[in-house]
């Protein structure tokens, strides 16, 4: 059955799509690309989260997700069988200079007065199924930073600036990568939050460590559409799949 590229009709996943066809067949790795929301192939290498459910509960899936730092319409984040830290990214054993290449500026841990509770659309988290269940969670917030799509039910003051922000509180959004990288002490509380390693995990702890481990980690888990269509730099994502 080999394999498919599944894009739908968001204005970036076709010529993604192109890309990493591409880019597989400089691999030696042969795609198909389909609108199909079920799974017609041994591989699914599916772009974006949302309208591929049908599909990843029926096999072995690639995800092609929102990347976790810089520009998103160069990078994307790669992920096999799970979002966030519950795939797997295949990141080498030597993390080498990855992250000093891509140099992105990361801020010195820094203090502030507001607690800033961080929204979010869907909750994607096996600990809250809803999200007022999970905002309930953390009596401490005093304002909240509302999802783009989303409104504020918390009644506290709605804040999207990171001035005099001294915690930043999330369940698994990517905006705790941003906090951290700001050096704004941040707390995640479910275990697929990409910034999971350098952060707190209860509403009020506040911790400031090492992030020079993670950051190198972190390079290794997202790719520039170049690198994509290229090939080669992707290629250790694709050993050792079963089906392949």
């Amino acid at each position: 059955m080999g394999v498919l590229i599944h894009a739908g009709s968001v204005d970036w996943h076709q010529p993604f799509a192109e890309k990493m066809r591409r880019g597989l067949k400089t691999i030696g790795i042969d795609a198909g690309i389909t609108a199909s929301r079920s799974r017609e192939s041994d591989v699914a290498i599916l772009l974006g989260t949302t309208m591929w459910r049908a599909v990843e509960g029926t096999g072995t899936y690639l995800l092609v997700d929102r990347c976790s730092f810089g520009d998103t319409n160069h990078w994307v984040s790669l992920v096999w069988n799970g979002h966030g830290r519950r795939g797997n990214h295949k990141v080498p054993r030597e993390l080498g200079n990855r992250w000093e290449t891509i140099g992105v500026p990361v801020a010195e841990w820094r203090t502030g007065s507001k607690i800033v509770l961080c929204g979010q659309h869907q909750p994607y988290s096996p600990a809250y199924m809803d999200l007022r269940e999970w905002y309930s969670a953390v009596p401490n917030a005093t304002h909240f930073r509302p999802h783009p799509v989303s409104d504020n039910p918390t009644g506290l003051p709605s804040y999207r600036g990171w001035l005099d922000v001294g915690l930043v509180i999330t369940l698994n959004s990517s905006v705790a990568i941003d906090s951290v990288l700001l050096g704004i002490p941040t707390v995640t509380m479910d275990g697929g939050a990409m910034a999971w390693d350098v952060t707190g995990h209860r509403p009020d702890e506040i911790i400031t460590p090492d992030r020079t481990d993670w950051l190198r980690w972190l390079a290794w888990t997202q790719w520039h559409h170049d690198e994509i269509n290229a090939g080669h730099p992707i290629k250790h994502l694709f050993e050792d799949v079963q089906c392949l």
